[in-house]
């Protein structure tokens, strides 16, 4: 079947909910899929309905088996979500942090990084990309991409940037590099996790050997 790419406008109940299962199947054992249901719905909704940012769907068939979540804004996505759906959000965060008391420093580092930091260039941020597994080597990932790139205006932003694991996660770094991403820099979270952070230029792909 052909897989169509739509960008998700309205927080529709059954997208958001199939986008969650999408998320936890893709990234098992990281942190945000250790929170409750209910905080990564508050997410997504807020990528979906916030002016500067994007949720980016790939269906098959008429149902969701691949998405990506960007923004133009990254503090303001936070402080979008924060304001617009703060009492799920409170409530499911209260609720992760009764099951899981440590997550505590993590979700405040999550939340406090994007304020820190200070922008001196316009770009966009790939916040997730996520693939039902088994959806993978079909494409679909790579069509969110180029999707993207056909959406962003590199006359305005200068590239588009990622951060992903540098251990122990070959085939995501290798995908975005199949992709057109380049390294830009590598680093270390205040827990010690080794991240590395690709740049996107319109000018990359033709440089590529």
């Amino acid at each position: 079947m052909a897989v169509s790419i739509k960008t998700i406008t309205s927080p529709d109940k059954a997208v958001i909910d199939r986008i969650v299962e999408l998320h936890i199947a893709s990234f098992k054992g990281f942190f945000l899929s250790t929170l409750h249901p209910g905080f990564l719905r508050q997410l997504y909704k807020s990528f979906a309905t916030h002016k500067k940012s994007a949720l980016m769907v790939a269906y098959e068939d008429g149902i969701p088996v691949g998405f990506l979540a960007y923004s133009w804004d990254t503090s303001g996505i936070y402080k979008y979500m924060l304001l617009r759906y703060f009492f799920p959000f409170f409530w499911y965060s209260f609720l992760s942090f009764l099951k899981k008391p440590s997550i505590f420093l993590k979700m405040f580092s999550a939340l406090s990084m994007p304020y820190s930091h200070k922008r001196d260039t316009d770009y966009m941020k790939i916040f997730s990309l996520g693939v039902a597994p088994e959806y993978h080597s079909r494409g679909i990932g790579t069509g969110l991409i180029e999707e993207m790139k056909r959406n962003v205006d590199f006359d305005k932003y200068e590239y588009i940037t990622l951060e992903t694991d540098a251990n122990d996660n070959d085939e995501a770094n290798q995908f975005y590099l199949n992709n057109g991403f380049r390294l830009s820099t590598d680093f270390y979270t205040f827990e010690g996790r080794h991240m590395n952070k690709y740049h996107y230029r319109k000018n990359h792909e033709a440089t590529l050997s």
